[in-house]
């Protein structure tokens, strides 16, 4: 609970920011500042412990908001080449009715990577099985004769290689993010509480109302954030 402010204070309490991004901005902010004041002390922490900890919080924080920009853009990535690959697939298939027979072109259809879901012939779904699936059609390609066609080699070579590094940017991403959340929480309920504790102690520490507001400033408790 935050402490209630004298009636003759100049200035309110002020507040912790909301966002992520703001209490990591004041956490460093403190971080600089409070090794100036050493007569400003808890016995359950200390300024030399609250340092790399207020650094790593706001490393975790700007990891999980660069990997948040970076997703829409992988996930773009893949959606375009999902469309080449749909694409491209039924001028496959029409190369392996010409040279099969209409007939007989679905029998040679896993030999290109190509799987029966839902009464269609599609590439599969699922990421790492969709990568298998492109390197068996490479091979098709060569070994049927289709390579040097208009979508032969030449069209599915980039695809493949393109959807190799979106599909591992897309995993590292997501484990990246799911690691980052962890480490940040572990450190945002320490960074809060310290944050929240020194204003309570300025309030103790410092009687005098003015010199109280211009210490708070002082640590890093801006105006803006009143």
């Amino acid at each position: 609970m935050e402490p209630t402010p004298t009636p003759n204070d100049p200035t309110p309490t002020p507040t912790i920011p909301n966002a992520l991004r703001g209490q990591a901005d004041l956490a460093l902010r403190l971080k600089d500042a409070w090794p100036k004041t050493p007569e400003l002390a808890f016995i359950w922490t200390t300024a030399a412990e609250y340092g790399p900890k207020a650094e790593a919080f706001e490393a975790a924080v700007t990891a999980r908001e660069e990997a948040g920009l970076l997703r829409p853009q992988v996930s773009g990535d893949l959606h375009a080449l999902d469309a080449k690959m749909e694409d491209g697939l039924n001028y496959l298939k029409g190369y392996i009715a010409e040279k099969f027979t209409k007939a007989r072109a679905k029998e040679h259809y896993a030999q290109f990577g190509i799987v029966t879901y839902r009464d269609s012939y599609v590439l599969p779904a699922d990421q790492g099985e969709r990568l298998k699936a492109l390197d068996k059609l490479l091979k098709a390609l060569k070994d049927a004769g289709f390579d040097g066609r208009d979508y032969g080699t030449a069209f599915w070579k980039p695809i493949r290689e393109g959807y190799a590094i979106a599909t591992g940017q897309a995993t590292s991403t997501a484990q990246g993010v799911t690691k980052t959340i962890a480490d940040r929480e572990s450190l945002h309920d320490y960074v809060l509480e310290v944050l929240q504790a020194m204003l309570s102690l300025l309030d103790a520490q410092y009687r005098d109302p003015r010199e109280r507001a211009a210490k708070r400033r002082e640590l890093g408790y801006l105006d803006e954030f009143n």
